[in-house]
């Protein structure tokens, strides 16, 4: 595996069972939805920041934590052996992210918010939701 650096990487055995026959234990670096999550993370983030001081604590820190749980959902779900544990992550990011939805839906009505940071995020949450679906695809439903 030319180009790889930094800590060792192993391949892991998955059960005959599973979509795919092994697994990187880094291999949802790869996948088009994680990517866009983390990209989601980072706006989230800007977007937090942008509330004021009162809300850092109650909207700010449960919009992080739903953010955060996507992307370590997918990750987790992609590393799990099964075809079950599987579609089991993959519905909890999806969760995650409709309680992204619902809390950024509806911050503009509440505080002075940048509109075009909100279609940023709208546009993540659905290319993260599109990428969600494909994994499912690929694994077989």
């Amino acid at each position: 595996m030319t180009g790889w650096t930094g800590c060792a990487r192993e391949w892991y055995p998955r059960s005959r069972r599973s979509p795919l026959p092994w697994v990187l234990v880094d291999g949802h670096t790869k996948l088009p939805a994680w990517r866009a999550a983390q990209l989601l993370i980072a706006e989230i983030y800007a977007l937090t920041h942008a509330l004021p001081a009162e809300e850092r604590f109650v909207v700010a820190a449960q919009l992080r934590r739903a953010v955060w749980s996507v992307s370590n959902n997918i990750a987790e779900g992609n590393a799990r052996r099964g075809r079950a544990q599987l579609h089991q992550f993959l519905n909890c990011a999806i969760g995650s992210l409709a309680e992204v939805d619902s809390m950024v839906r509806i911050l503009p009505d509440l505080y002075a918010i940048n509109q075009q940071r909100i279609a940023t995020i709208d546009r993540l949450r659905i290319e993260t939701t599109r990428g969600r679906f494909g994994l499912l695809r690929s694994a077989g439903r």
